[in-house]
């Protein structure tokens, strides 16, 4: 079987509106006007996690599809850059994500495609992103449709009030302004790469682990201070909300019409399916499904977190599910 010829990308930057110049890659599709696709990584991850190589890309499968696929690397990631003069080029929160850089990145596409059809797809902290922007805008947020895999809204808060105490004292220790947690990760794949320990975050026999070894190592970025302390509060205290608290992102979801693919995997620990599933009970919208990747469902295997793009078969079971449920998403909206 002939193996299909390379993609490339075409590399844009978009400007914030405070001096951050985000990176956007896009794989053009072969038709004029074809739906467009936005498709964001996850926690400090840069493009390399969501279009990795010719098997693990679900934005090169995309565009194969016939969409126009165009990968965003928000700020702090990737080829993304702050310019000059931006205030805060090492510190930033999950906020200054949702109510610039998402926008940002949405208002380009679609001026570049020029048409409404445009779906956002996340994974993980990519989907919550545009949880987050979906509940702040109420009307849609120019979107025809978003897909979130392994994206969680829930935290389990610790129970123990001694846990929450020493979680407190660990976030008002001095750590530096940028948290270097691409090193780390060097270090604890060294460590971890071939122990069952990998469980945490995948199903280490739903996985190749050279490859997801080489994709973390390459799509990590470091993360500010900043960012890092407001997740931390979140998995202290349950939370979902803006640094300030005055906005719940969970509760905001009631808001939410924009149709909305959900997906978790089975042994997903991070994003378990009860915590995936509390968005799925809180949106509004009247076109929305839930799926679990998992042996119960039908698929080959239980997917962990990572799976979603790196699952053996995530391109045969995964890839296609993204892909059908926006043609058909786009189609009972032009019908």
């Amino acid at each position: 079987m002939t193996e299909p010829a390379p993609l490339l990308p075409e590399i844009r930057y978009v400007p914030t509106t405070d001096g951050w110049a985000l990176a956007l890659h896009r794989y053009h599709a072969s038709a004029a006007g074809a739906p467009a696709v936005i498709l964001c990584s996850g926690y400090g991850c840069n493009r390399h996690f969501i279009d990795f190589d010719e098997r693990y890309s679900l934005a090169r499968f995309l565009a194969r599809r016939g969409f126009d696929a165009w990968v965003v690397e928000l700020r702090g990631r990737g080829m993304s850059r702050a310019l000059p003069g931006c205030p805060r080029p090492r510190s930033w929160t999950f906020d200054d994500l949702v109510r610039i850089d998402v926008p940002a990145a949405i208002q380009f596409v679609q001026q570049q495609v020029g048409h409404p059809r445009l779906c956002w797809i996340g994974h993980s902290m990519g989907g919550m992103v545009i949880y987050a922007y979906l509940g702040l805008a109420r009307d849609g947020g120019m979107l025809a449709g978003a897909v979130t895999l392994a994206s969680p809204v829930g935290f389990p808060r610790m129970a123990s009030q001694l846990m929450r105490q020493l979680g407190g004292l660990l976030l008002a220790l001095p750590f530096p302004e940028s948290i270097p947690q691409r090193a780390v990760l060097g270090v604890l794949w060294q460590l971890v790469g071939r122990t069952r320990a990998l469980e945490v975050g995948m199903n280490p026999d739903n996985v190749d682990r050279a490859v997801v070894g080489k994709a973390l190592r390459r799509s990590i970025c470091n993360v500010p201070r900043a960012k890092l302390l407001q997740l931390s509060r979140w998995s202290l205290h349950g939370g979902f909300a803006s640094n300030d608290d005055s906005i719940d992102y969970r509760q905001n979801l009631r808001h939410v019409r924009t149709p909305m693919l959900t997906v978790a995997g089975a042994c997903d620990r991070f994003a378990s399916p009860e915590n995936v599933g509390i968005a799925y009970d809180l949106l509004a919208s009247t076109r929305k499904r839930l799926v679990v990747l998992g042996k119960a469902q039908h698929f080959s295997t239980d997917y962990g977190h990572v799976d979603t793009i790196f699952g053996r078969r995530a391109a045969d079971e995964v890839y296609p599910l993204v892909a059908d449920w926006i043609g058909d998403t786009l189609a009972a909206r032009a019908a």
